[in-house]
This record gives structure tokens, sequence and C-alpha cells, in this order.
């Protein structure tokens, strides 16, 4: 078997139907008396369409291996891959939660800079965990890699936001001066979108706040 896929990539198998296919030919034209060869012209025209059959029958299967190398594994000139975790999302139907934990882990192992599978995983913390703690640094993380989308980074910058105003399960993360802190990074970095117009009203709302509290 690897024998006979050596000859299609070598192209052989090309140079054996072309060489034949010309064989067959000339002798049934000559049979027809339509074309006089002798046999040093006979052989030369087998081995000329062999040699053809041989390069156009390589080239094609070359060129079919990369396209498929292409989409299997994809470079860093060609649309990246996104990858799936259907198998850690059906351990989370089932509710082995610890089993999926060591499975965003390793996702997070194999994917070090792609923020979707950091955000996925810090999804996992903050929505099933309950783990706020855990999530926070994952969601930073994310926004901060150079790789990740303008939608990915305004995601995890909410997600951080929320964690840090007390809406992520844990009162103990709950640091409002550092909320505001990223919630004047939000609108800094991404001037003129829904979600920095709902961050300057959310800062203008805590700020209000804590000069009425002040006053009181």
């Amino acid at each position: 078997m690897n024998r006979f896929r050596g000859w299609i990539e070598n192209g052989l198998a090309g140079a054996f139907v072309t060489g034949g296919a010309a064989l067959v030919v000339i002798i049934f034209t000559g049979g027809l008396g339509g074309l006089e060869l002798g046999v040093f012209g006979v052989v030369a025209a087998v081995l000329l369409a062999a040699v053809f059959g041989a390069v156009v029958q390589g080239s094609v299967v070359r060129a079919g291996a990369a396209t498929a190398q292409t989409v299997v594994q994809p470079s860093g000139d060609t649309t990246k891959y996104t990858p799936t975790f259907s198998h850690i999302e059906a351990l989370e139907i089932r509710g082995d939660l610890a089993g999926a934990e060591r499975a965003w882990a390793r996702a997070c192992e194999e994917h070090p800079t792609r923020a979707l599978v950091w955000i996925k995983a810090a999804d996992f913390h903050l929505r099933l965990r309950r783990d706020a703690a855990a999530a926070l640094p994952m969601y930073r993380a994310a926004r901060d890699f150079p790789s990740t989308s303008p939608d990915a980074a305004r995601y995890a910058s909410q997600k951080i936001i929320d964690i840090l105003l007390g809406q992520g399960g844990d009162a103990a993360l709950a640091d409002e001066g550092k909320a505001m802190g990223e919630l004047r990074r939000l609108i800094e970095r991404f001037p003129g979108t829904r979600e920095a117009e709902a961050a300057r009203e959310s800062l203008a709302r805590l700020k209000g706040e804590r000069h009425g509290g002040e006053s009181r």
C-alpha cells in the first residue's frame, strides 16, 4: 500500500497511464495506415507521453496535498483555525465539573495566547464553578493578549468590571476603585462603542454615589 502511494506521489502512475495510452493510439493509428513510425519513433513517443503524464499527475497530487494541509493545519498566512471544545462542554452537561476544569486547564496550556479559549475557561469558572477569583486573572490575560480581537477584549473587560463591582458572586473581590479604573480604561481604549458609552454612564453613577456618600 505504501509503495503504491509512493508511485502515485512520484507520478509513476500517470506515466504508466499516459505511456500506455500513447502506445495504444500509435498501434491503432498505425493499423489504420494513418501513422508510420519506426521502432525508435514509437519508443520516443511513448516515453515522451509517459514523462508528460508523470509531471502532470505529480503536480496534481502535490497541489492537492498542499490544499489539504492548509485546511487541516493552516499556517499563519491563512485563516486561523478556531478550536471547538464540545468534549469539555459534554463534561459540563454531565456535571463532571472537576473533569471539565482539568480539561479547560489543558486547553489553556495548549493555546497560551488564544483569547477565545481563555475566555471560555474563565466563563466556566464564573458560571459553573462560581469561582470569580479563578476567572478574574483569565479574563485579564485574555484581554491583554496582543492578538485579542476588539470584540473579545471588550467582553473580557466587561467581565472584569462586573467582578470588581461585586457582580461575580464573590464579595471579597469587589473593589469599586479598581472597577472605576477599568471603566476608564474601557472608555479610552474603545471610544465611540456601545460598551464605552455604558461604561461612561456607570462611571458617572459611581462618582455620583461616592460624592453623595461623602456629602452625607
